[in-house]
């Protein structure tokens, strides 16, 4: 059952990647959707480096699917389906980390319990044993 549990998760945590990709920006007086990891002028870094705009948004399009992808993966492969059992950990563990790579450039205080569970994930896919 906790395996259960876990799947449905690691799905869940995908479809907040997914959410907050098509969310606008907070405090945006004209909002935008799909602007919270894709606008340059929402990324610390990426604005200090003065970067295209355009290679922001592709750069956040890209991160956001990579992490939404790999979470849906690791949480079928929790779950069981066959092929996805065998890598959800290493999914898992990848996903963690791109997640981390997009969370923090485009940081907002919000993200924080991204940021912890992403960590977590990492630790967790990290000890052989779990679970098993």
């Amino acid at each position: 059952m906790l395996r259960t549990y876990f799947g449905l998760f690691l799905i869940a945590h995908a479809v907040a990647h997914a959410g907050l990709a098509a969310a606008p920006t907070p405090g945006d007086p004209d909002p935008k959707p799909g602007a919270f990891f894709t606008g340059v002028t929402r990324s610390w870094l990426f604005q200090k480096f003065g970067l295209d705009p355009g290679f922001v948004r592709l750069v956040g399009i890209i991160l956001v699917a990579l992490s939404t992808l790999g979470f849906v993966l690791s949480g079928m492969g929790t779950l069981g389906v066959p092929g996805l059992s065998e890598i959800w950990k290493a999914a898992a563990g990848f996903s963690a980390a791109v997640s981390m790579i997009l969370l923090i450039p485009f940081w907002h205080p919000w993200l924080v319990v991204g940021v912890l569970i992403d960590i977590g994930l990492v630790v967790l896919t990290c000890l052989n044993s779990w679970p098993s």
